[in-house]
């Protein structure tokens, strides 16, 4: 789990470079798609930073991590309906993809909540 949220966090800290490769691309806040190479800039390092650090929690097993694994578990959802949402009356994606899609990231994103949270015991 670790990894995939390092990898997650480089995804993030590299936002500016993707959206201004693809100008479709960039980071998701609440359902819009930042469109300024600043906004990008700062929102992009502030998750990959938050990533980071939910990362170094669940590698060390830290007690702190739980409460930032419960608001990026109920982030994830909350951000992506939004985003479907606002966006989906001009382009739908296919069932099956947003079945994947919600299976990966509510996969990572609760799972690894619901672990930490029945390991509790462990985390020091």
């Amino acid at each position: 789990m670790t990894i995939l949220f390092v990898i997650l966090a480089i995804s993030d800290f590299t936002k500016t470079l993707q959206h201004m490769r693809n100008p479709g691309l960039g980071l998701v806040l609440l359902g819009h798609r930042l469109e300024a190479p600043g906004a990008n800039i700062i929102a992009g390092n502030l998750f990959g930073i938050f990533l980071l650090i939910y990362a170094v929690g669940i590698f060390r097993m830290r007690a702190w991590v739980l409460p930032i694994a419960m608001v990026y578990a109920f982030w994830v959802p909350v951000n992506e309906v939004m985003f479907w949402f606002l966006h989906g009356a001009g382009q739908h994606p296919t069932i099956r993809f947003i079945g994947f899609y919600l299976f990966i990231s509510l996969g990572g994103a609760i799972g690894t909540a619901l672990y930490l949270t029945y390991h509790r015991a462990r985390l020091s």
